[in-house]
């Protein structure tokens, strides 16, 4: 009887270590992967100015407002800015903002069509006009 036992346990430890049933697995590897896969919803207000969100799941709204993980941006309300210095894209991109995750219109090239969003650090990043001549 003992035989067979011995053979017995042989055989099941087999099997397990042949459908993976012995090894640990990396959970954080699997985690990481699924992490990834985020989705990006985006609309164009009608001041011209993007607005966008990554998620888990997302969806949006033409000219209104887009949503990521029941988290909503919405378009601005308030009339695009003058064009003055203080209102160009290059002035504010990098200066220091209040919240993380909120947009404010910005001018390049003389007109309102700039978008700029609150990084986590607190600072502005901004459309910024193309380099050249």
């Amino acid at each position: 009887m003992k035989r067979v036992s011995g053979v017995f346990a042989a055989l099941v430890i087999a099997t397990l270590a042949a459908c993976g049933g012995t090894d640990s697995g990396d959970v954080s590897e699997d985690l990481g992967q699924i992490s990834s896969a985020l989705s990006t919803c985006s609309t164009t207000c009608a001041s011209g100015a993007p607005v966008s969100c990554s998620g888990n799941s997302c969806s949006s709204v033409d000219g209104q407002y887009v949503q990521c993980d029941g988290s909503y941006q919405y378009c601005s309300t308030t009339p695009p800015p003058n064009c003055s210095r203080a209102n160009t894209c290059i002035f504010i991109d990098g200066a220091s903002c209040p919240f993380a995750g909120t947009y404010r219109d910005c001018c390049l090239s003389g007109l309102p069509t700039g978008s700029c969003y609150c990084k986590s650090d607190n600072t502005w990043t901004c459309t910024l006009p193309p380099d050249g001549p």
